[in-house]
């Protein structure tokens, strides 16, 4: 059987991963034929960037296209994948928690892929240094969505669908949570007169620190140090914050908790 291509795409969603995945398909010469969004202005506005025809009804989904990439909301997969029948056409989504699996009654190709990374509409990035996780039902396509992807990524990596949950998992912690924390820093400064940017320092070194093995021996600050006075003169503090209070205690005690496990 010969190696499947992919040249011609349809594109399903039209967020803020839709976005910028059809502005670096379309950058790399990707024909994009379609962009399917329930809200038709929506999707209006992302065909005509990428030079497309915008559709919001299933039954005109054009069927000479190489791929299918849903690129919606989690929950809204499967009411898709129900709707689309591709006999062998190759269709994936984007999600980095949704089976795989979901997606067998569409077409007998299928798959995944995915990038553990924060996307924005108003600010696109470029896929080139991201990392992006491959997965597929079989052979055949797990190759044609490796070559696809190389065209748009440096890092491209097979994985199976326990590891891709994994990398979900790590990228909450790693990329939510972590900016959740800049919030909570930021509303306890601006509620207290001082500028956000104290922290740009220290946020960029702690980025910074992030680039070697084993982040834990470059942790810092009083719970490491198990300096029970000044955790306790910060729980003093944040009486007036007992939202963020809890999370300082929790955090704190899985701090010493890991060191000690450690040690």
């Amino acid at each position: 059987m010969p190696a499947l291509k992919i040249r011609k795409i349809v594109l399903f969603g039209a967020g803020n991963l839709a976005t910028n995945l059809a502005l670096a398909l379309k950058k790399e010469g990707f024909d994009i034929l379609q962009v399917y969004n329930r809200t038709e202005d929506r999707g209006k506005k992302l065909a005509k960037k990428v030079d497309a025809t915008s559709i919001n009804d299933l039954s005109k989904l054009n069927p000479e296209a190489d791929l299918y990439i849903i690129s919606i909301s989690d929950s809204a997969i499967k009411s898709i994948a129900e709707k689309v029948h591709l006999k062998d056409k190759l269709i994936i989504h984007t999600s980095g928690s949704m089976d795989m699996d979901i997606l067998q009654r569409s077409s007998s190709n299928y798959g995944v892929f995915h990038s553990p990374q924060t996307f924005s509409k108003s600010k696109p990035v470029s896929f080139r240094n991201l990392h992006i996780d491959i997965q597929a039902n079989n052979k055949r396509s797990e190759e044609a969505l490796v070559e696809f992807a190389g065209i748009l990524c440096n890092n491209v990596h097979v994985v199976n669908s326990e590891q891709r949950k994994i990398i979900h998992i790590a990228a909450v912690f790693a990329g939510n949570f972590t900016n959740f924390m800049y919030s909570i820093a930021e509303d306890i400064l601006t509620g207290n007169d001082l500028p956000f940017d104290l922290m740009h320092p220290i946020i960029k070194k702690t980025s910074e620190n992030s680039k070697y093995k084993d982040p834990f021996k470059r942790q810092t600050g009083p719970a490491v140090r198990e300096d029970y006075e000044v955790l306790a003169n910060h729980r003093k503090v944040l009486a007036k914050y007992p939202q963020y209070r809890a999370i300082y205690d929790l955090i704190s005690k899985n701090i010493i908790k890991h060191k000690k496990l450690h040690e």
